[in-house]
């Protein structure tokens, strides 16, 4: 779209240009000398120079748009409400618990490894009506896309490891607050934190970047869309292995799921569990 320039600026503009002594020097030397004046030539010369100018600023309009995004990202961030789910809290309390188990916490460069881990099933265990835990019957799949997809509005680079932890938490205080679950699929215990394995195999497979699932999810469950836009917004910037360090120290639902099955990765993690201890965090 060219960069119109109001008439009676432009030729405020010209004017003023055309009476200053550099001026005449520089239209002198590019005439071979000639001093002569000649509105008409003048004129010509200056609009190529003001749509030489336009055509640099649109071309860095860009630039300027990115870099303003950029500062209202971060505006955003500095305004995000604090509280016992920030992350700040939460590695305030994992330092007062025992360490993390060695070898399980991600690198700041790592990602969840590629190898996926041998799926178990716990045995059913018999709950009374008072405990039954309700589902949105929302797929993860569904859920981790929307985040990738909020991802690349935002131009924020995620990874499977911080969408892993964004809907873990979700689903966490989901659980606390409403007694109700994210996802019809449970989290399980994985070497490295959390894992919904639907979610985490679709998206290593599958490299789209969610716009479907986005408009889906937003159009057809508001209120969840929302939810998860919040969760987006509060940690999408924070570091995998900042995310997860809190979920993986002493007392957490992994690390009691591991206790009770040492030998094996890929249990399913109790929604009970979860929701005691995301329960006084909320």
């Amino acid at each position: 779209m060219p960069l119109e320039i109001n008439t009676k600026k432009k030729m405020h503009m010209t004017t003023s240009i055309q009476q200053t002594d550099t001026y005449r020097q520089v239209f002198a030397w590019l005439r071979g000398g000639d001093a002569t004046p000649d509105p008409e030539m003048e004129n010509s010369f200056l609009d190529l120079i003001t749509a030489a100018v336009a055509e640099r600023l649109i071309a860095n309009r860009a630039e300027y748009e990115r870099m303003a995004r950029a500062a209202e990202r971060a505006e955003r961030r500095s305004h995000r409400p604090g509280g016992c789910l920030s992350i700040k809290a939460m590695l305030e309390e994992t330092r007062r618990e025992t360490p993390v188990q060695k070898g399980t916490v991600l690198a700041d460069d790592e990602d969840l490894p590629e190898a996926e881990p041998v799926m178990s099933s716990p045995a059913p265990q018999a709950s009374t009506e008072s405990d039954v835990v309700h589902s949105c019957e929302l797929d993860s799949v569904l859920l981790a896309k929307t985040l990738r997809h909020m991802a690349v509005i935002e131009q924020v680079e995620l990874t499977q490891s911080q969408i892993q932890s964004i809907l873990y938490i979700a689903y966490g205080v989901r659980l606390a607050q409403k007694n109700e679950r994210l996802t019809s699929e449970h989290p399980q215990m994985w070497q490295y934190g959390p894992v919904f394995p639907r979610a985490y195999n679709r998206l290593r497979k599958d490299a789209d970047d969610g716009t479907d699932e986005y408009y889906s999810l937003k159009t057809d469950h508001p209120n969840i869309f929302t939810y998860l836009e919040n969760c987006f917004r509060r940690y999408a910037w924070t570091k995998a292995c900042i995310l997860t360090a809190p979920h993986l120290s002493e007392g957490t639902p992994w690390s009691d799921t591991r206790k009770s099955n040492p030998d094996r990765w890929g249990v399913r993690i109790e929604d009970e569990l979860i929701r005691e201890w995301f329960l006084p965090r909320v």
